[in-house]
């Protein structure tokens, strides 16, 4: 997905936002959202919303002299969705089609925001909706078939907080079929996405390899990407691919991808052909990649 025009006010209210997190005073605040406006002219449109968000996060980052200004929330975000945890497990299940209900519950989780507001979110109401409301795109059938045909899945996280629903989802994936997965976060902190800390601290190494992107990029920008990282890429069966980061990075790309997200600004929404907020479950199956499945040997990794 290409950068639009909406995308780069878009970049300044996050600067904004990133800006307050970090300090209360005012002229660090103003003298972030000044260089950030002086950087946007120079951005370039043929480069997708992510890629834009890396360059807009390293200046600000810079600016306000803090690597990880949302820290704090992002240890509040993953305390609050454990406690929700034995609740997400009884919810899948108790219901009839527990895989379709953990993914219903995983893309729930991605409307998880890590501001201030996070805490004040039910959870419940939020459950509730994921339950009841219908998919706006519902490829479950092809992602059912296509892990009933899978040995090796790739689940590209997102957010802190949400990595909570993403683990109750790939427990719920072990209980369909013996699967080796690999979760995928960020080499760095960037904006409210997970880290390797993060998915630790919501249980991740209990039911998934954990590996890094090798960017911080807060998505996943194939050509930034490390070598192991698009050595699974390459290799898997099936990607999970949490998140509109990542469905703005790897829209076309190559490869059997599930899109899981809601759908959180009108240029991803009309795209898609969906409603802001809209539930999406969305195969991605492009052409053939580059390395076949048998060539993927991860036990022999040390």
């Amino acid at each position: 997905m290409r950068t639009y025009l909406d995308c780069l006010p878009c970049l300044l209210s996050q600067a904004l936002k990133a800006a307050r997190e970090a300090t209360d005073d005012k002229i660090v605040q103003r003298q972030v959202i000044d260089e950030v406006a002086r950087m946007i002219p120079q951005l370039s449109l043929d480069l997708r919303p992510p890629e834009i968000a890396q360059q807009g996060y390293r200046l600000i980052y810079q600016i306000i002299s803090n690597n990880d200004p949302f820290s704090k929330a992002k240890v509040e975000a993953n305390q609050a969705a454990l406690a929700l945890y034995p609740r997400l497990k009884e919810v899948v299940a108790d219901s009839e089609e527990p895989l379709l209900t953990a993914c219903k519950l995983a893309i729930a989780g991605n409307v998880i925001d890590l501001g201030p507001n996070f805490l004040r979110i039910d959870i419940d109401s939020i459950m509730e909706t994921a339950l009841v409301s219908p998919l706006s795109i519902n490829d479950y059938h092809e992602f059912r078939s296509s892990i009933n045909n899978s040995r090796h899945i790739l689940y590209l996280g997102d957010n802190a907080g949400e990595v909570v629903f993403d683990r109750v989802l790939i427990e719920e994936l072990h209980q369909v079929k013996d699967l080796e997965i690999y979760f995928v976060v960020r080499e760095r902190p960037i904006i409210n996405d997970a880290t390797r800390d993060d998915a630790i601290a919501a249980g991740i190494d209990k039911v998934a390899r954990i590996i890094s992107s090798g960017s911080d990029a807060p998505a996943t920008i194939l050509s930034q990407c490390s070598s192991e990282m698009l050595e699974y890429y390459h290799s898997a069966d099936v990607m999970i691919a949490k998140g509109q980061g990542n469905y703005e990075s790897l829209d076309g790309e190559a490869g059997n991808i599930f899109f899981m997200l809601r759908a959180k600004c009108p240029s991803v929404a009309k795209l898609l052909g969906v409603n802001v907020g809209d539930a999406i479950l969305k195969q991605n199956l492009t052409q053939t990649k580059a390395k076949n499945n048998r060539d993927f040997r991860p036990e022999s990794r040390k």
